[in-house]
């Protein structure tokens, strides 16, 4: 952390008001003073330094991800988007993905009735703690309702209730995906039930704080690789991987290794197992668990397995596996960099909010105009 500008408390409250109100970043003028606090403090509660480089980033993905919006708006009018057309197409895909059980007695009546007492409240919303806090009320009364219904159909609303319950997968002023808060959170030693985890991540403070700590291990890691005075670029492989997943630019250069030495087609996507819809790693062997296995047929495919389980986190790099493949590369091909930005689709199973389709290079490109907005040397 040696070369990150370090800032006191004080000079960085005035660094961060010079810009965060300006384009493109847009902070309302009579926000900025909360905003530029609950930043400061989100910094210090994940022990990391004040420094320019965190803060910029943190306060470039709030204004990209929420528009400095605490409990964010459950739809994006400027896409053209309103309540009732994300409804409808939620109902659509929920007819096409439930349409067998829809006549089954008594599960169309049940269905009728919710939306019914439901739909209005819906169309109502305006924030995407609104919807949450709807969410929840539904899945309370089907769970009871539930009990109603033949053992099949009832063991499938059953799979689908947490789901429902977080029917908006991202929260907060830095929309963090939910799993992965679980998750940054129970790292750092705190325990929250879901709605208490919840209810934090849209308030100003804990959507931030909760933000950075998902943010802490890629910023340590890649600062520890890349900074250099002056050389600002690791940050957009920081801010990359917290829009795609922790380490996707250092795993995605790791599938390129891997695709090079194998000489096999595989998705360069920086997921190098397969995951369940709460970020559990999944047995199936994957493309590149596969690929890698035909390098090394000494090494039995748990070992694989059990060395990729920690592909999202810092250590995978001290692996006894990494090594062998970083070692096997750059003996036949030369250096590589130690992480790079991918060009992966990311669609409707990501999850992403609006339902829109993304590629990264959409999402980069917001990033270098915001990042690159924010006088550095100031």
């Amino acid at each position: 952390m040696s070369k990150i500008q370090i800032l006191d408390r004080r000079a960085a409250a005035m660094w961060m008001s010079g810009f965060l109100s300006a384009k493109p970043l847009n902070c309302p003028s009579s926000e900025r003073a909360g905003w530029i606090e609950v930043i400061l403090q989100a910094v210090e509660r994940n022990n990391l330094p004040i420094c320019k480089e965190i803060l910029g980033l943190v306060a470039t993905i709030i204004s990209i991800e929420s528009g400095f919006h605490a409990d964010p708006p459950c739809v994006d009018p400027a896409g053209g988007q309103d309540m009732a057309s994300a409804l409808d197409r939620a109902e659509k895909q929920f007819l096409a993905q439930m349409g067998p059980i829809m006549s089954i007695p008594p599960v169309a009546q049940l269905y009728d009735r919710y939306r019914e007492k439901y739909l209005p409240s819906l169309l109502a919303c305006v924030t995407e703690g609104q919807v949450e806090t709807l969410a929840r009320q539904i899945t309370e009364d089907l769970k009871r309702d539930s009990t109603k219904l033949p053992d099949f159909v009832r063991k499938i609303v059953d799979s689908e209730l947490d789901r429902l319950r977080h029917v908006v997968r991202t929260k907060g002023s830095m929309q963090l995906n939910f799993p992965r808060a679980r998750r940054v959170m129970r790292d750092r030693g705190e325990r929250f039930s879901d709605e208490e985890l919840c209810s934090y991540m849209y308030s100003k403070l804990g959507g931030v704080d909760v933000g950075v700590a998902a943010l802490k291990p890629m910023f340590v890691q890649y600062a520890a690789k890349f900074a250099q005075p002056g050389d600002l670029s690791w940050l957009f492989l920081v801010g990359m991987d917290y829009h795609y997943g922790p380490f996707s630019s250092r795993n995605m250069m790791e599938q390129i290794r891997i695709r090079d030495l194998a000489n096999k087609k595989i998705a360069l996507d920086g997921d190098f197992l397969h995951y369940d819809t709460q970020a559990c790693p999944v047995t199936k062997d994957s493309e590149t668990l596969l690929a890698t296995a035909s390098l090394f047929p000494e090494v039995p495919k748990r070992e694989i397995f059990k060395a990729f389980l920690l592909e999202k986190e810092p250590h995978y790099i001290y692996t006894d596996l990494h090594v062998a493949i970083a070692d096997a590369h750059r003996q036949r091909f030369g250096e590589t960099p130690f992480a790079v930005v991918g060009d992966v689709r990311v669609g409707e199973n990501a999850k992403i909010k609006h339902g829109f389709t993304w590629r990264t290079k959409s999402y980069l490109k917001k990033l270098d105009r915001y990042l690159n907005s924010i006088p550095w040397d100031n």
